[in-house]
């Protein structure tokens, strides 16, 4: 993970995969063989003017190939099949929430320990969020919301069980052929 400077290219870089300035950019988690970012790390709170907004999506899947690869998993009813999973295995049940909660877990572990003491005093029901939802935010820990968020997981931590399966069904290399993102910086 690449915390703390991130060059003005790979920040227009990840500006051009995701179509909009990155909020809360705080790491490259990820990069391609071709040198660019395929996951970022994002801030999971935001304080501005006293206002305290929480964002539970850690990892953001940027890779335009891999995005769309993933769309359509998405879009051939992938979510609802994991859903299906979750209720009947058991085992595979008890490994998507262990990976929610490591996810909370990591989540918590970015925010300087002040402010999360001072969310967790003051905010409490925002605190919840942070240190109870799980991979993109879900608060329903036997639910799947997004595979792009658990993909962007198991690329960075190797350890997401769903993730792994959009790997399997992806079935291609996890970049694409002809290093799209150069044009980017060209």
């Amino acid at each position: 993970m690449q915390y703390g400077q991130i060059s003005d290219q790979t920040r227009e870089v990840i500006k051009q995969q995701l179509g909009r300035e990155p909020r809360g950019l705080l790491a490259v988690s990820k990069i391609c063989v071709y040198g660019f970012p395929q996951v970022i790390t994002n801030r999971p709170v935001f304080a501005e003017l006293s206002q305290i907004e929480i964002f539970p999506t850690l990892y953001w899947l940027t890779c335009p190939y891999l995005c769309k690869e993933v769309a359509l998993l998405e879009t051939a009813g992938y979510i609802a099949r994991f859903e299906d999973m979750i209720q009947e295995d058991p085992e595979f049940a008890r490994q998507v929430e262990k990976n929610h909660r490591s996810y909370a877990q990591r989540r918590l572990t970015v925010i300087p320990d002040e402010v999360r003491r001072r969310i967790e005093e003051e905010y409490p029901e925002r605190y919840k969020v942070l240190a109870e939802s799980g991979v993109g935010g879900i608060r329903n820990l036997e639910g799947v919301k997004c595979l792009h968020c658990h993909l962007a997981d198991q690329l960075v931590n190797k350890e997401n069980i769903i993730g792994e399966k959009v790997v399997e069904l992806i079935s291609k290399p996890l970049f694409c052929a002809e290093g799209r993102c150069r044009a980017y910086i060209e």
